[in-house]
């Protein structure tokens, strides 16, 4: 017990908050698939309206904010380089934030947090078997931290979870509502708002679309993306999942010249229009940044890599097949110098030389192969210092 209390404070900067605000917490408290489509659809709507509201409160105390949107850009990479669906992403983010909101992690460790918030949300969200290991992870912090780190960061969060990890996210709600957001009344009104635009002022101020079907593969696309929006307004973090993914629908109907909201979208999403307003004008706002952004970082013409969702759907049935790339980007971590406690866990892993059948084939696998040192990795630990808050 000791030496896992000594290796746990090599990483955190233990701030306890008080007890009674926990317990009082406790008690205040994808898309184009079939089942999206089925009989129990709404049945799984119910259900995950019931779990959002399980979901840890945020009381924005963390000291760390100023890094959290490098934190999230390195999540954003780590997701794309191993494919990772956008739902893994967004439950990672949502146990970073109340991880961070809690504990207070030295800042050399933080990219280790990260990565072992990513990992336990592919393991709940990803469809596929194929997850990738703490050391394949690694690789792209050039295997800075060692993997029984990644243990004991793996076991403080799980207990702080309380081990329930199955949450929906915004993302969730945005897969759901991608496949029936839109109605083939919405498409009939949007070709007679261009018709008439055409007829009387000779432009064109949208994309026309020649099916109803293509016009709702391009903006679902667009409303996952603008779910994935919501990850960087901090002050999202405390709202409802499902209501800001109402938001999403509202904006992305704005944008695109359809009408944001009707009868058949409250009885879909079970918020009215003025519920979803405040939230609306924030997201069109930064949809415009975006795009403005974008504008200016690749004019002429070039493709902005986004992140893909392999489980999402659209993509591959939906929409034209696009080729994701997959950035090569090495994240170099500057390690600063603490005198807290010093830890010698274990040698650096050395870089996995397998192949991808070759890992494949050995997807099931014992826990304990992860770790392939000594059984008693705490054993030379050593006090150089009094702890002491950073």
């Amino acid at each position: 017990m000791d030496q896992n209390w000594a290796a746990e404070q090599n990483i955190f900067e233990v701030i306890r908050k008080s007890e009674k605000n926990r317990h009082t917490t406790d008690v205040d408290t994808r898309l184009a698939k079939t089942h999206w489509l089925s009989d129990y659809a709404r049945d799984i709507f119910l259900t995950m309206r019931e779990q959002e509201l399980r979901r840890l409160p945020m009381f924005f105390l963390s000291s760390q904010i100023d890094d959290r949107q490098k934190l999230l850009q390195f999540l954003q990479l780590v997701a794309r380089t191993h494919k990772l669906g956008r739902c893994a992403l967004h439950l990672a983010v949502y146990y970073l934030d109340r991880f961070l909101d809690y504990y207070r992690v030295r800042p050399d460790k933080l990219f280790m947090v990260s990565i072992t918030c990513l990992h336990l949300a592919a393991q709940i969200e990803n469809t596929d078997a194929f997850i990738p290991r703490f050391s394949e992870l690694n690789q792209l912090v050039r295997n800075v931290y060692t993997l029984s780190e990644y243990k004991v960061v793996e076991r403080k969060l799980l207990c702080f979870l309380n081990f329930e990890l199955v949450r929906p996210t915004t993302a969730s709600f945005a897969e759901l509502f991608a496949c029936s957001f839109l109605t083939r009344c919405d498409f009939a009104a949007y070709t007679e708002m261009l018709d008439e635009c055409e007829r009387e002022h000779n432009i064109q101020a949208f994309p026309r679309y020649g099916s109803f079907e293509q016009m709702l593969g391009s903006l679902g696309q667009q409303l996952v993306s603008m779910a994935d929006y919501t990850l960087s307004i901090y002050s999202f973090s405390n709202d409802s999942p499902s209501l800001l993914a109402a938001a999403c629908i509202a904006a992305v109907r704005q944008v695109s010249g359809v009408k944001r909201w009707s009868q058949y979208l409250i009885e879909l999403t079970s918020y009215t229009e003025a519920h979803v307003e405040p939230y609306m004008d924030v997201l069109t706002d930064y949809f415009y940044y975006q795009d403005i952004q974008h504008a200016w970082e690749f004019p002429f013409g070039q493709n902005n890599p986004k992140l893909s969702s392999p489980d999402s759907g659209f993509e591959e049935s939906l929409t034209e097949n696009t080729q994701l790339v997959v950035s090569d980007e090495v994240v170099t971590v500057e390690v600063e110098t603490y005198n807290i406690i010093t830890v010698q866990l274990q040698n650096t892993a050395p870089e996995s030389t397998k192949s991808l059948p070759e890992i494949q084939s050995h997807l099931k696998r014992p826990r304990f192969e992860d770790n392939t040192d000594s059984p008693h990795p705490f054993k030379q630990a050593r006090f150089e210092n009094e702890p002491k808050d950073l």
